[in-house]
């Protein structure tokens, strides 16, 4: 291959050194190529040479496109990273406000479960205090019953007294009628 690539070169430049023998024919043109093409003696590279050489740019090619891919790569992350900033932001925001609101509502239930135990415990006292009020009902009604009887029965004096009541000088002078029962024993 390296031959049929060089042999239009030396064609050419044998052409020009010698315009004379623009005769020769393709075997002989191919077999002075291949003479001036080889160097003389050892050869200049091997083949086991040619194709470490190949397999080292290749993978020195490989290797450049892949940090082009990784760099390309970082840039693009760091640009969907920066659009998605506002939003995270914007999440952590909703989660602040969202905690605030589980507090405020955990406090809420604390003070209606505090105020549903108040609630009970006075209900609990309303009952008593209706049940003491109900007693003293009946005892009112059975001391005015008693009075009432007692009224009807005798009959109480009245009591006059002359003179002014007080000592004060706002008031006028006038008749105060007093009447008291011997139940409590005092006048």
């Amino acid at each position: 291959m390296a031959t049929e690539r060089i042999l239009p070169a030396i064609w050419l430049r044998a052409a020009a050194d010698e315009p004379a023998q623009t005769a020769q024919t393709a075997p002989e043109a191919v077999a002075a190529a291949a003479r001036l093409a080889r160097p003389r003696g050892d050869a200049l590279l091997s083949t086991t040479t040619r194709a470490g050489m190949l397999i080292g740019v290749s993978a020195a090619i490989y290797a450049v496109s892949l940090a082009a891919v990784a760099g390309l790569q970082a840039q693009s992350q760091a640009e969907v990273a920066a659009q998605n900033q506002p939003a995270i932001d914007a999440v952590a925001q909703v989660r602040a406000a969202n905690d605030a609101l589980d507090a405020a509502i955990r406090d809420a239930d604390a003070r209606t479960r505090a105020l549903a135990a108040e609630y009970d415990s006075v209900s609990t006292d309303m009952a008593a205090y209706q049940a003491q009020f109900a007693q003293l009902s009946a005892l009112v009604a059975k001391v005015q019953g008693s009075a009432a009887k007692l009224n009807a029965t005798f009959k109480l004096p009245a009591v006059t007294m002359h003179g002014a009541i007080g000592g004060g000088g706002g008031g006028g002078g006038g008749t105060v009628v007093v009447t008291t029962t011997s139940a409590s024993g005092k006048p």
